[in-house]
């Protein structure tokens, strides 16, 4: 029993280090810039294919994946970007006044701030769920975010748990941060997917 226990964490851990490898080195296939998206969408790919089967996870496997992925993924993540820019930016204007109106539309901002990197989360665990259009994916990720109050704040505790971790620990960017992210993800999201899942059975 004990043995088995072990081995299913060294599985687990194995498989969280391999995963984040290949995401960091799709991303510098693709210059960073064009290079996070498929890579972040062919990681979640591959976990939710093999589970923790790390030896079938491979490296052909990994780019056979993110050059599919390459055009799509880019598409959600270049609007992720924007989306982030035209709201971060007025919020950094809003924390710089004083005064209640500015500290509400701070606030408000800061919400909708969250609702896009969850959104985002989302299609990318729906994208290796289902193949739709882009905009029906949309509207699934939107429609997730107001299933559940409870998977809202467990998903967004989870992100920011592990956000804190790397900024005390770097080297997990490279050995753990993105794999262990979107592993909670499927973990935190797992609800709200099953119910959607079961709507458009």
């Amino acid at each position: 029993m004990v043995s088995s226990g072990l081995q299913r964490l060294f599985y687990v851990t194995w498989t969280i280090i391999k995963l984040n490898l290949f995401f960091v080195a799709g991303s510098f296939m693709g210059g960073i810039g064009l290079g996070i998206g498929p890579a972040f969408q062919t990681i979640n790919d591959m976990m939710m294919t093999h589970g923790i089967d790390y030896q079938a996870m491979t490296w052909k496997g990994f780019f056979q994946g993110w050059q599919r992925n390459f055009k799509r993924s880019n598409l959600f993540f270049g609007v992720l970007v924007l989306s982030l820019f035209f709201v971060g930016y007025p919020l950094f204007l809003a924390v710089q006044i004083t005064g209640l109106l500015w500290l509400m539309l701070a606030f408000l901002l800061f919400v909708v701030l969250l609702f896009l990197v969850e959104g985002y989360i989302y299609l990318v665990l729906y994208e290796t769920m289902y193949e739709v259009s882009a905009k029906n994916l949309l509207k699934l990720a939107f429609i997730s975010l107001f299933l559940s109050f409870r998977s809202f704040l467990k998903l967004l505790f989870g992100l920011v748990s592990i956000l804190i971790i790397t900024g005390y620990c770097k080297g997990l960017l490279v050995f753990a941060t993105f794999s262990c992210l979107l592993l909670f993800a499927g973990y935190a999201t797992k609800e709200n997917r099953n119910f959607v899942d079961r709507k458009l059975i």
